[in-house]
Order: structure tokens, then sequence, then C-alpha cells
């Protein structure tokens, strides 16, 4: 998941596509056991922590305590930090080995926890492998919830709405906006269509990023000039980031993106990876039973009547954190096009603070809020403001 403050402009990776195997250890040899997650009726609605990127929900482990996790799709197992797991008394089970696919894996401990609260909903005898996820995120989140957590149910990411819906309906194949994916070690892969050529890509709630691929395809792939270079600070070690905008489309399900910034990852994680800087857009329904995934556009009536994350519909060439933004594509109809940014545009400052200084965390907090803004951006040379109520 790529959060954090300094290095998340960095495109920080904590618990993305994250893996987990067996190592001798402590009371048994195995990987942790995801638990099961419970609640009364045929569904429940669970609200999202407002104006983030990731998915995040509220833990209460039993000592009155509202912790933030997010629900990532990237990850095969539960996380919690480990001073939390500590402080909480929690019981010692086994070791395992965690890492990012394609990199160095590193000792973990798994503790049980018998009972915990999200909402009205219960989690029930579940392991989490513990780290150092305060420090790994700079203090933005205490663990993540697996996807594997809820495989029993309809999982629902609806940003718009604002919440998670979690049900016992089932995904049909035939329905529009629906595809199989391939569930094996743990992660939700679909195929995605780069240019023509057939590339397999995680499907990560878990990552603040859009599109990335693996670099070797740079070779392969018309790209316009190298944007940007980066590192990414995966779990098991740091990774080579190198931003280009693709000369053609990606495509998956029903949509398109037309020329997209995509980022390329060097050693390589061995898929594609699409994060929630995309999927956030989208509803997403993920039926683990059928192995099916359902992609939807947001209503953005529904999203107003909720009072929820403003949304200008544009997507930016590279990270924020030490580099001017580019626009790289403003979606029809949105709030960003009805306002008059174009694809091209640099924004130079927002509310008067160079772009430059802003952190990938702040920025998405300043966008999605309510707070008016005022871009300054350049056009062809010239200078332009654009105010955005």
């Amino acid at each position: 998941m790529s959060i954090g403050k300094r290095v998340a402009s960095a495109l920080l990776v904590l618990a993305a596509v994250l893996t987990v195997g067996a190592q001798s250890g402590l009371a048994r040899e195995s990987s942790a056991d995801i638990g099961d997650f419970v609640f009364a009726g045929d569904s429940i609605v669970l609200q999202l922590k407002k104006h983030e990127v990731h998915p995040r929900l509220f833990v209460d482990f039993g000592d009155g305590k509202q912790h933030e996790f997010i629900v990532d799709t990237g990850a095969s197992v539960n996380v919690i930090d480990t001073s939390i797991a500590e402080s909480l008394g929690f019981e010692v089970v086994g070791e395992t080995e965690i890492g990012a696919p394609g990199g160095p894996q590193i000792p973990a401990k798994i503790v049980k926890v018998p009972l915990a609260r999200v909402g009205d909903a219960t989690i029930r005898n579940a392991e989490f492998v513990t780290m150092d996820v305060i420090g790994f995120s700079h203090g933005t989140t205490l663990g993540v919830l697996g996807v594997g957590l809820f495989s029993d149910y309809l999982l629902t990411f609806d940003r718009g709405a604002g919440h998670i819906e979690l049900s016992h309906d089932n995904l049909s194949a035939n329905g529009p906006g629906v595809l199989p994916y391939d569930a094996a070690n743990g992660q939700i892969e679909i195929e995605i269509d780069v240019a023509g050529t057939p590339v397999m890509a995680h499907i990560d709630t878990g990552s603040m990023g859009e599109f990335m691929l693996p670099g070797e395809m740079m070779e392969s792939l018309s790209l316009q000039k190298t944007q940007s270079e980066k590192k990414a600070r995966l779990v098991g070690g740091n990774r080579e980031i190198k931003f280009a905008q693709l000369n053609g489309s990606i495509r998956f399900a029903d949509f398109q993106f037309d020329n997209p910034s995509i980022a390329f990852m060097t050693p390589s994680p061995g898929a594609g990876n699409i994060g929630s800087g995309i999927l956030a857009d989208y509803v997403v329904s993920i039926d683990q039973k059928n192995q099916l995934i359902e992609f939807r556009e947001l209503a953005d009536a529904n999203m107003a009547a909720n009072n929820e994350p403003r949304r200008l519909g544009v997507r930016f060439r590279g990270m924020p954190g030490g580099s001017v933004l580019t626009v790289a594509s403003v979606s029809p109809g949105s709030l960003g096009e009805d306002a008059g940014i174009l694809a091209g545009d640099v924004m130079v400052s927002i509310n008067g603070k160079p772009t430059q200084e802003f952190e990938m965390r702040e920025l998405g907090t300043l966008i999605r809020g309510s707070t008016p803004l005022s871009i300054d951006i350049e056009r062809d040379g010239l200078a332009k403001t654009i105010e955005i109520p």
C-alpha cells in the first residue's frame, strides 16, 4: 500500500501484493490463518474514512480505540503493527516470511487475534503478521486487512458512496464490466491490454499509484520520453521506478485509458499493478467464490447526495513531491473538465502553494476536500488560473 509522508511521493509500498511463506519458528510452522469475518443479515455496509485514497476501516481490538486499517486487495495476509500487537498482548503463534513478489523475504511473527470489531461486524480467530507498520507508513496507518478475510462474500468498494458493502450475492460471468481473475498466491490478477499487448495485472487497493508495469516492458512499448525517476520502498527492499507516457491505450473490462502515464518497476514484480489512483474512480465488486470482478463507473449524483469526496477526474503524470505536476488526462463530464482543465496543463501551484512542495497524502486530502481550489497552471507557455468552488 503506498502510504506515508516524504517517501509516499516515491511510490512507497507497504503491503502491496504482499506474499507470505512458512518458516520454522515458535509454536508452529505455517502461514497466517486469515480468520473469519461475521455479520448478521444478508449484507452490511461499512463506512470508510473520508478523503483518503486508500479504503480505510476502523478496527476495535477491545481496547476502546479505533485503529485505522487499510483494506488491501494486494495483500494475501492481515498485517498489524508490532507495537500495537505487543501492547494488546496478542499471543505469538508462529513465524513466517513476507515480502513483495520478485524481492527478498523478511522474517516476521504471527499473532492470534481472537476477536475484533469493525462497525457492526466481527473478526474472529484471525492471525496477523507483525511488522513496523507505523514506522514504515510514518504513522499514517496501523495495519492491513487482507482481501481473503472477506472471501465468503461479494466485496464491493464504492468510493463515491464512501463505503464498503459485503453481501451474499454473486456476480454473473456474463454481466457488463465483469472479468474473470486469477487468484494465484492469494492476489487478484486480471488480464489487461496495453497497446495491444496482453499483460497480467494485480488489483491493488493498497497502492496509491495508477498503472504500474514490469520495467523490462519499457523496451517493447512505444513511449514518450521518460518523465521522472523515483525509488519505491517495498516490504523487503527498495526498487527503481521510471515514469513514462504510453503512446497508446490501456483497456480492461469496458474501459479505455488513452496515453496514460505508467510507472515501470525494476526489479520486476512479475506482473503489472492497478492501484487506487485508478480504482477509486470505479465501483469495484469482487466475488472470490467464483473468481470474478466487476468494474462500474461511479455515480456522480450519488457522491453529491452523500456529501462525499470531491473528484476532479484529473490524472497526473508522475507523483507529487519534488516535481511539477502535469495533467495526463481529464475524464469526460468530470468536475475538472467543466472547470476547463486540459491534458498537458502544468499545475504550477494550488491555493498559492507550489505543487513541488505537496506530499501525496496532503494533495489528495486537499483535492478531495471541500476547500475551494485556486489552481495556477501553464498552458502553451501562458499562465492561467482555474477556480473550483
